[in-house]
């Protein structure tokens, strides 16, 4: 038997792209432990479910693709709607929707209040969104598991990124109150942070620039890469009962990283 037979988990952000695709590989994890997943994206996912499918002869969930856009309030409560009538519960979810720390470089002094909007409005009010909208069946259920993703990024600061590393601070903000103010109802909110994460084309970037490398292995203390694949234990930990005694907590995956 998996760890979450039975149960239903959200995760936004969930489609296959070019880096790490780390939604896509965080609800094949969920998956393999026996639950059921919704995939949530503005993007195609059915990549990913059929993925997951193969998997449902050795014990993984049933999938349900939906195009949602994190952004826009009726789209979120038709995604939860959508993913309660199919599967009769939700007690997880992942708030992984976001615009990513990859995105160009921005000075501050150039950084227009259309740009700032704009991730605020995926990376902030996105999360928000989502949350309000499964906590109603998750009250109702006395039991959930809420699992915001966050960054490292939000402790050290990014330069040229602003918009990004202050939204990844009010994921953590948000998770502190969100655990504060649903714990009496059972529901449990923790952000997830990491740290680089190495993909095939961070691959290719560190081979153009070898220093970059250098850089970021000798600035962990197990000197060693991170990969998606790393992060799965993490996120089935945070899902299932084995953290049913963690809520308000940021749980870290960066091989040790030590800032100055």
């Amino acid at each position: 038997m998996g760890q979450l037979d039975g149960r239903t988990a959200l995760v936004t952000g969930a489609a296959q792209g070019e880096r790490a695709s780390l939604g896509a590989s965080f609800a094949k994890a969920l998956a393999a432990e026996g639950a059921n997943v919704v995939l949530a994206d503005l993007k195609d996912t059915s990549d990913v479910a059929a993925e997951i499918t193969k998997m449902s002869n050795s014990g993984g969930g049933r999938t349900l693709c939906v195009k949602a856009d994190v952004s826009n309030e009726t789209s979120v409560q038709e995604m939860v709607a959508k993913a309660i009538d199919e599967f009769g519960s939700l007690e997880i979810l992942v708030n992984n929707a976001a615009l990513g720390s990859n995105i160009p470089p921005i000075p501050v002094t150039e950084m227009t209040v259309e740009q700032w909007d704009e991730l605020m409005s995926v990376n902030v009010r996105g999360a928000f969104l989502c949350a309000k909208a499964v906590v109603p069946q998750m009250q109702k259920q006395k039991y959930g598991k809420i699992i915001n993703i966050g960054s490292t990024t939000m402790m050290t600061g990014l330069i040229n990124r602003l918009h990004y590393t202050t939204a990844k601070g009010a994921i953590l903000a948000m998770t502190r109150s969100l655990a504060a103010e649903l714990g009496p109802d059972g529901i449990r909110v923790n952000t997830f942070a990491y740290g680089l994460i190495t993909s095939d084309l961070s691959e290719k970037d560190f081979a153009e620039n070898p220093a970059k490398l250098a850089g970021m292995l000798d600035a962990r203390a197990l000197g060693t890469h991170v990969r998606a694949e790393d992060l799965d234990g993490s996120i089935v930990f945070l899902a299932s009962p084995a953290s049913d005694s963690m809520t308000g907590q940021v749980h870290i995956i960066n091989a040790g990283e030590y800032y100055y």
